[in-house]
């Protein structure tokens, strides 16, 4: 009897430390999980909190990251004003998780982007102010199915312009890396939207004065590219492509956001690229749409 009860109380002191293990909150899993693995010189927040088992938020985050040949031989600061993870794959994290395998799923939100490395102030010469900047990731693998569902991939530079882009691949496992899914890879639709506040007409000129260009000399050519591409297409094709050319057109003040959209009518690999110059075959084939709020009916051959 003693032996039995030994065993029992085993089993349970077993599965007490189990649930206290489980029982920690998302903020807990990072402190203990994540944090120690940052290869930083130094990460701090100013405030936290927890969001369920898998999430949590962090405030005024500071990483130093060391110097090397990436950063210039310098060490660069980067500020976040907020984390917000609602959901992380936790167990494909840790520092015992294999390599080969992908976190299966993220949902997370970087608000307030600012630092002092060079990257921050590319744009600046082209007359865009060094502003804060937003991303946001929202993905889930079906492992069993092999699909990757990227719900939103977003990247907001404040008050210049964002750009949001969401897609279905199949073949796609936790298992897939960059090389295998370009062969793996199939599109079943996705979605791009790109919306400019100002961005375009701040940094087309001084890119076509580099060229020895005037800004419209480089956007009449690609309005005749265009229009070359139109000549032999049908009406769904040409709609869409006068969504494009209207925001072309319209690059010193875009009267809203163009959104491009593809949903194959069987899915698309690499492969099938080389069908895209076949008359109808954007449409046909490939799904393909374009809506933008200013759109001119004719504008596709209007270049040529």
């Amino acid at each position: 009897m003693r032996s039995i009860w030994a065993g029992l109380t085993g089993a349970l002191l077993l599965l007490g430390l189990a649930t206290a293990s489980w029982a920690q909150n998302g903020l807990e899993r990072f402190e203990k999980e994540i944090k120690p693995q940052l290869e930083l010189k130094n990460f701090s927040y100013g405030s936290g909190a927890p969001l369920g088992s898998s999430g949590f938020v962090l405030n005024d985050v500071v990483a130093v990251v060391p110097a090397s040949a990436a950063t210039g031989d310098k060490e660069s600061t980067v500020k976040i004003k907020k984390v917000t993870v609602d959901e992380l794959d936790f167990e494909r994290l840790t520092k015992d998780a294999s390599p080969e395998d992908s976190p299966r799923f993220a949902k997370l939100r970087l608000e307030g982007i600012t630092g002092d490395d060079d990257l921050f102030a590319a744009l600046k010469p082209y007359g865009v102010p060094n502003v804060p900047v937003d991303v946001a990731l929202d993905y889930r693998i079906d492992t069993a199915a092999k699909v990757l569902h990227l719900n939103n991939l977003e990247m907001t530079l404040r008050g210049q312009a964002s750009i949001a882009l969401a897609m279905v691949l199949e073949g796609i496992s936790d298992k897939t890396n960059a090389a295998s899914a370009k062969d793996d890879g199939r599109l079943r639709s996705a979605k791009l939207t790109f919306d400019d506040k100002g961005l375009l007409a701040k940094v087309v000129p001084p890119l076509a004065d580099a060229e020895g260009l005037k800004p419209d000399d480089v956007v009449k050519t690609a309005l005749a590219s265009i229009a070359g591409f139109a000549a032999p297409q049908g009406p769904q094709t040409l709609q869409a492509l006068d969504a494009i050319a209207s925001y072309i057109a319209d690059w010193k003040a875009p009267k809203g956001a163009l959104t491009l959209g593809l949903k194959p009518s069987k899915t698309a690999g690499v492969d099938d690229l080389d069908k895209i110059m076949m008359p109808n075959a954007l449409t046909d084939l490939f799904g393909f749409t374009a809506t933008y709020p200013g759109t001119r009916p004719g504008a596709a051959k209007a270049g040529k």
